[in-house]
């Protein structure tokens, strides 16, 4: 995969994170503990995308199986 390849991972990754990491912390947030679901809700793209970036390249990088 190249670098263009790479950067659009990336970006898909973050979006993806940030997507789930709001959605958690609005569900902490309604349940009554805003200081918690606002913190969780800003930090998902971060730590989500990244996670989410790794596993991908975790995926891609695995050894093929001869069919």
């Amino acid at each position: 995969m190249g670098t263009a390849g790479l950067v659009l991972l990336w970006i898909g990754c973050v979006i993806v994170g940030a997507v789930v990491g709001f959605f958690v912390g609005y569900i902490v947030w309604k349940l009554g503990f805003e200081l918690i679901g606002s913190a969780i809700a800003l930090v998902g793209a971060g730590v989500g995308g990244i996670l989410a970036f790794m596993a991908a390249l975790n995926w891609l990088d695995r050894p093929k199986r001869a069919s």
